[in-house]
């Protein structure tokens, strides 16, 4: 029961750092192409527009499967290096129909998802030399991307979408069922989950020795810079 408790807290607070940036996604053109074609390419094309035009239209199920991990890192590789506000300007238009809408979110919280099992395994696998230097490297990321999002959103705070968007959101959410948590706790690595669940106090634990809060928040409840 301890184990169960801690992982979902740790999951919690894994979602709240890293996948902001789906909840607030909407749409963009999406293509028809399946996961072994066009949206394969557009995947690894370097290019964001394609790669949330494939994200919008591939099969949640598909782009999981194992043989596609390369891809997907491809494509997170692509949209990290893009312009956050153009990215999200281009995932809230008005092209996409609810169930692709859909594929997109599922899809990018993937893409992060590994994206901080990636962070997870470079800490881990560093000389113990190296650890606190890429720790801070970890952290700086998380607030920098935390800071544009605040940035996001308060600069269309006077866009009556975007409460509508919340709205949408909150009422999607809903509590896992103990079924549900069984279920997940199963399909995850056990190793993963080990190392995520030492690498998680550790970075709030340098984090607050920084003085760094790791809230997403507004006002006091987030911010903070680095000593």
């Amino acid at each position: 029961m301890g184990t169960q408790q801690t992982d979902s807290s740790n999951r919690g607070l894994i979602i709240g750092i890293v996948c902001v940036a789906l909840v607030a996604a909407g749409g963009l053109y999406a293509s028809n192409a399946g996961l072994f074609g066009g949206a394969n390419d557009e995947l690894t094309s370097g290019d964001a527009d394609k790669v949330i035009n494939a994200l919008s239209s591939i099969d949640n199920e598909k782009l999981a499967s194992a043989d596609n991990r390369e891809a997907r890192a491809q494509a997170m590789s692509t949209l990290k290096s893009s312009s956050l506000e153009s990215i999200f300007d281009k995932m809230r238009s008005d092209d996409l129909t609810d169930e692709q809408r859909q594929k997109l979110r599922r899809n990018m919280g993937k893409l992060m998802q590994e994206d901080m099992e990636r962070k997870v395994d470079e800490y881990s696998s560093a000389p113990e030399g190296e650890k606190e230097a890429i720790m801070d490297k970890h952290i700086d990321e998380m607030i920098a991307f935390r800071d544009k999002m605040r940035g996001y959103r308060e600069s269309h705070k006077d866009d009556p979408e975007m409460e509508k968007e919340r709205e949408e959101r909150r009422k999607e959410r809903t509590r896992p069922t103990t079924q549900q948590r069984k279920e997940r706790m199963e399909s995850r690595d056990p190793e993963k989950m080990a190392q995520m669940m030492r690498y998680w106090p550790k970075m709030m634990s340098r984090a607050k020795e920084r003085g760094v809060n790791m809230g997403w928040g507004r006002g006091g409840r987030g911010g903070g810079k680095g000593k």
